[in-house]
Protein backbone atom coordinates (compact mmCIF):
# COMPACT_ATOMS: atom_id res chain seq x y z
CA UNK A 1 0.00 0.00 0.00
CA UNK A 2 1.34 3.19 -1.09
CA UNK A 3 1.89 5.91 1.85
CA UNK A 4 2.19 10.15 0.62
CA UNK A 5 4.72 12.28 2.99
CA UNK A 6 5.80 15.65 1.99
CA UNK A 7 4.12 15.69 -1.97
CA UNK A 8 6.08 12.49 -2.07
CA UNK A 9 4.35 8.68 -2.52
CA UNK A 10 6.38 5.60 -1.14
CA UNK A 11 5.36 1.57 -0.80
CA UNK A 12 7.36 -0.78 1.03
CA UNK A 13 8.99 -3.32 -0.90
CA UNK A 14 10.55 -5.18 1.94
CA UNK A 15 11.53 -8.75 0.98
CA UNK A 16 12.25 -12.17 2.50
CA UNK A 17 16.08 -13.25 2.24
CA UNK A 18 17.34 -16.83 1.66
CA UNK A 19 18.24 -16.49 5.44
CA UNK A 20 14.36 -16.19 6.86
CA UNK A 21 15.00 -12.44 7.87
CA UNK A 22 13.42 -9.54 5.94
CA UNK A 23 15.39 -6.79 3.84
CA UNK A 24 13.79 -2.94 4.31
CA UNK A 25 13.37 -1.36 1.00
CA UNK A 26 11.26 0.83 -0.11
CA UNK A 27 10.38 3.15 -3.36
CA UNK A 28 10.26 6.73 -3.27
CA UNK A 29 8.50 8.61 -6.07
CA UNK A 30 8.12 12.29 -6.65
CA UNK A 31 4.45 13.25 -8.23
CA UNK A 32 3.83 16.09 -10.22
CA UNK A 33 -0.17 16.27 -11.31
CA UNK A 34 -0.86 13.16 -12.28
CA UNK A 35 2.71 11.93 -13.44
CA UNK A 36 5.95 10.50 -11.87
CA UNK A 37 8.90 12.84 -11.59
CA UNK A 38 11.18 10.82 -10.14
CA UNK A 39 11.56 7.51 -8.07
CA UNK A 40 14.18 6.50 -5.77
CA UNK A 41 14.88 3.10 -4.39
CA UNK A 42 16.63 2.44 -0.81
CA UNK A 43 17.56 -0.94 -0.25
CA UNK A 44 18.67 -0.93 3.97
CA UNK A 45 19.16 -3.49 6.57
CA UNK A 46 17.62 -7.18 7.27
CA UNK A 47 15.34 -7.68 10.33
CA UNK A 48 13.64 -10.53 12.04
CA UNK A 49 10.29 -9.65 11.19
CA UNK A 50 8.54 -7.89 8.01
CA UNK A 51 7.01 -5.17 10.34
CA UNK A 52 10.45 -4.42 11.96
CA UNK A 53 11.74 -3.97 7.97
CA UNK A 54 8.65 -2.15 6.92
CA UNK A 55 9.15 0.69 10.04
CA UNK A 56 12.87 0.84 9.30
CA UNK A 57 11.47 1.57 5.39
CA UNK A 58 9.07 3.86 6.46
CA UNK A 59 11.57 5.91 8.45
CA UNK A 60 14.13 5.73 5.98
CA UNK A 61 11.45 7.54 3.11
CA UNK A 62 10.39 9.98 5.27
CA UNK A 63 14.27 11.04 6.18
CA UNK A 64 14.96 10.39 2.30
CA UNK A 65 12.02 12.88 1.21
CA UNK A 66 13.18 15.08 4.17
CA UNK A 67 16.76 15.40 3.12
CA UNK A 68 16.06 15.84 -0.69
CA UNK A 69 12.96 17.17 -1.44
CA UNK A 70 14.06 20.80 -1.73
CA UNK A 71 17.07 19.48 -4.43
CA UNK A 72 14.20 17.42 -6.09
CA UNK A 73 13.23 19.88 -8.27
CA UNK A 74 13.23 18.60 -11.87
CA UNK A 75 12.03 20.77 -14.69
CA UNK A 76 11.75 19.72 -18.24
CA UNK A 77 13.08 19.34 -20.66
CA UNK A 78 16.52 19.18 -18.34
CA UNK A 79 18.33 21.03 -16.07
CA UNK A 80 21.63 20.16 -17.47
CA UNK A 81 24.38 22.56 -18.20
CA UNK A 82 25.36 22.55 -21.69
CA UNK A 83 28.70 21.17 -21.84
Amino acid sequence: MADSYNGHMFVCVSTQTDGGKYRASVAIMAIDGSRTRSQRFLDLETFPTELEANERAVAAAKAWIDANSENDRLSLPTNLAAL
